[in-house]
């Protein structure tokens, strides 16, 4: 009978399993926050009578009936406000669908009336965007203009005011 088990250095019927190692390991875990836990409230706070009197205040006012009421009001309007974005969402994406579907049946049946039309819509197009990224450029480049052109007005300035001392 002895014979069969392999010699131990521990005493008998001290069997290390995993699930006792586990237990010691959370229990170790366990302890630890809580006396980690202990010294954090004890330490440097010492009790605020006006903090104290503050939280007392909310709490009573969050008690009165006017403040529950204003309260379900604006968790009743924020739902609102979220199922409205929900809807609007949907509804644009529904728009754009239509729009998307709109563009493509009249660019077939503009291609039906006429087989160049496709052809000169989208030149047309292109010289929309053309005009409108120049008269973006020129906008952006006219605010630069205009700080180096009051530069050099100030430049225009100084000698004449250099010939006037």
């Amino acid at each position: 009978m002895g014979g069969d088990l392999p010699s131990s250095p521990f005493p008998p019927n001290t069997m290390i399993t995993i699930r006792t190692s586990l237990a010691a390991a959370l229990l170790a875990v366990g302890i630890h926050a809580q006396l980690a836990a202990v010294p954090a409230k004890d330490e440097g706070h010492t009790p605020d009578p006006e903090h104290a009197r503050l939280v007392a205040a909310r709490k009573a006012a969050n008690d009165l009936p006017e403040v529950a009421s204003a309260e379900q009001q604006a968790k009743a309007d924020r739902a609102l406000t979220a199922k409205a974005y929900a809807d609007y969402k949907t509804a644009r994406k529904r728009s754009n669908d239509s729009e998307a579907a709109y563009r493509k049946v009249f660019d077939i049946a503009l291609a039906k009336v006429d087989e160049g039309a496709p052809a000169l819509q989208e030149k047309e197009r292109a010289a929309f965007r053309d005009r409108m990224l120049k008269a973006r450029a020129a906008k952006k480049g006219g605010a630069k203009k205009s700080v180096a052109k009051a530069d050099d007005d100030d430049d225009d300035d100084e000698p004449a005011a250099k010939a006037s001392n």
